[in-house]
């Protein structure tokens, strides 16, 4: 018991000095004689709040993370999760990665994250494609490279003003969308700035403009996967493609591709069959295609160490993992929440799941979880994040 009250007392404390913490709200708890806690609710909230994630970084680290779901919630850098989606009255955070600590993204003072009275709060932006690099946070905002530094500043990292025919073509109406940076993808080597028909990758370290290359095709392009020099990607078609770096040249692999992954030397990919969607995986070169699962999209799973998790469309309060090489079908969590996004990476030994809130049974009051677990499948985590999801 004395571990549980030296843990409430840090949180205690903690709460007390985070200055994005709804004002007006004091905790109290009933203690017996001894002056233990007596609450059991709160006693394994306690616990549940000093549980550590024990998050095994391997050595080859990459900044490149793969984010899921509807809204890319979740990027990972070395050190944090972080999770731009309403974690209770936290709002957004970022997740110690070996401790399990949540940190509110917002440090305003006196911050309620009411847009009327605090419109610089970063739970009242949008950020585009937020993806950690070193102890910064890069975006993009139209068609800016934005550099979000750890002490609050905001810098222009790169402007794009390169535009192809086919964006001139397609954007006229919208003129300004020509040049917009629609993606971003950062490794150790380079940032790939990917605009509606396009490739700009710039030097990691300089931000020097390495190349550019056009990739126009039928359509639109999206789904994008950097690996071992190439750059995999399908358009409003469904048509993938793969583009050589180094020559240029852009080959037509499949039609009817509705989303892709390239995970571990292997391309993973969802096809439209009789009414579902499903996952096949195949080589590189697309040969050697293989039906590994069926009902859900590529956005809503996580393809590491030989077994899918995913999130299934008949019922996404659930993850479920499927091994790649026996077919083995286990259900990893079960919950009350939708489950709405995913992310993981190339350089991290763990999964993370974001939820929808819903009202709890008892108190009626919404809360959501934020989901983790190893890539084999162990050590599942979860964390409650009690208040409202949504403040605007």
């Amino acid at each position: 018991m004395k571990k549980a009250l030296s843990v409430l007392l840090a949180l205690t404390l903690a709460l007390g000095m985070t200055a994005c913490q709804s004002k007006g709200k004091e905790t109290y708890f009933e203690e017996n004689s001894a002056g233990e806690i007596v609450d059991s609710a709160l006693l394994e909230k306690i616990e549940q709040e000093s549980e550590p994630l024990n998050t095994h970084i391997i050595g080859d680290y990459k900044q490149h993370t793969v984010s899921g779901g509807q809204r890319n919630d979740i990027t990972l850098s070395d050190k944090y999760a972080y999770v731009f989606w309403f974690m209770g009255d936290m709002g957004y955070i970022k997740v110690d990665l070996q401790t399990g600590e949540a940190i509110p993204l917002c440090d305003v003072a006196g911050c309620t994250h009411d847009y009327n009275q605090f419109p610089g709060c970063i739970n009242n932006s949008f950020w585009q494609n937020p993806t950690p690099v070193g102890d910064s946070i890069w975006r993009t905002d139209e068609n800016k490279l934005i550099e979000e530094t750890n002490d609050g500043e905001t810098k222009v990292l790169y402007e794009n003003s390169f535009c192809n025919e086919f964006e001139k073509a397609n954007y006229k109406e919208y003129s300004g969308e020509m040049y917009y940076i629609f993606d971003l993808i950062v490794d150790d080597d380079y940032a790939y700035l990917f605009g509606g028909a396009h490739v700009t990758l710039l030097d990691r370290n300089t931000l020097e403009e390495v190349k550019t290359i056009d990739l126009t095709v039928d359509s639109r392009i999206d789904g994008f996967n950097v690996y071992g020099g190439k750059i995999y990607f399908i358009d409003d078609l469904h048509e993938l493609y793969v583009l050589d770096i180094e020559s240029g040249e852009i080959t037509k692999m499949a039609d009817q591709v509705y989303g892709i992954l390239v995970q571990e030397g292997v391309l993973y990919y969802v096809t439209y069959v009789d009414g579902g969607h499903e996952l096949y995986s195949a080589d590189l070169d697309f040969k050697n295609q293989k039906l590994i699962a069926k009902g859900f999209y590529i956005n809503e799973c996580a393809v590491k160490n030989g077994k899918v998790y995913y999130i299934p469309r008949a019922d996404e309060s659930i993850i479920m993992c499927h091994d790649i090489e026996s077919g083995e079908e286990t259900k990893i969590y079960e919950g009350e929440n939708r489950i709405t996004g995913v992310g993981y990476s190339d350089f991290c030994d763990r999964i993370f799941f974001c939820t929808e809130s819903v009202p709890d049974k008892e108190t009626l009051e919404p809360y959501n979880l934020l989901i983790s677990i190893r890539t084999d499948g162990s050590d599942l985590w979860t964390r409650r994040f009690d208040g409202e999801t949504w403040k605007n």
